[in-house]
């Protein structure tokens, strides 16, 4: 970890390059499949006919598979990059982290009235939401391989679902499908409430939040 201080602020070292590059590449591939998608449907609720609405949805799965292959190196890093990259700093085990959160729902409560906790690493209460989001994310691989195996015979979905007759491949595509919408409708909650709370603490805290995915470094008050 790397200090430079100056005569208002202590500059600390946080993200590695591995964590940044995979989060805004993770980042823009959600972003792209969900205004796809988005975009399927609003295709089909002014009538464009279903030739044009499929090569989208194809489109969708495709970079779906690729996302699968950027969010397992995520997961991956977690185990492997510095100490503000591993699941251990995200996951809120210990008893300081559950302080911090306390003391962050406070501030929020309080219409952002004093100080937030100081948090190097990962914010715990924001934690609570990542760890949510990467739950959600596993299970729209999951059901997005099966969903893609089932509609165009892609690998590796379609080793599962390849040997299904008519009837069952309809009902796991309606069951599947369901738990597929709602994980995108918890990724639009989620990406509303993280861009806010990220305009939060970059106006009220100021410790370069967002500029700190670009070139790693967060910014602290001296005290």
């Amino acid at each position: 970890m790397e200090f430079e201080r100056d005569s208002q602020r202590t500059v600390t070292s946080v993200w590695d390059w591995q964590i940044r590059v995979l989060h805004w590449i993770n980042a823009m591939l959600v972003i792209t499949m969900v205004l796809l998608i988005l975009g399927k449907e609003g295709m089909e609720i002014i009538g464009v006919e279903k030739s044009l609405r499929v090569p989208v949805k194809r489109l969708h799965a495709y970079i779906g598979h690729i996302f699968i292959i950027t969010f397992m190196l995520r997961i991956i890093w977690g185990f492997m990059g510095n100490a503000y990259a591993r699941w251990s700093d995200m996951i809120p085990y210990k008893k300081e982290n559950w302080a911090a959160i306390r003391t962050n729902i406070k501030w929020y409560l309080s219409g952002f009235k004093g100080r937030p906790a100081h948090i190097i690493g990962h914010d715990p209460l924001a934690s609570l939401f990542y760890i949510a989001l990467f739950i959600v994310l596993i299970g729209q691989a999951l059901t997005g391989l099966l969903l893609s195996g089932l509609e165009f015979k892609t690998f590796p979905g379609v080793l599962i679902t390849g040997g299904l007759g008519e009837a069952s491949a309809k009902g796991l595509k309606h069951a599947i499908g369901g738990v597929h919408e709602f994980g995108m409708l918890f990724i639009l909650f989620f990406l509303a409430a993280h861009l806010t709370g990220l305009a939060v603490h970059e106006l009220k805290e100021k410790t370069g939040l967002f500029s700190s995915m670009i070139h790693g470094k967060k910014y602290f008050p001296k005290e």
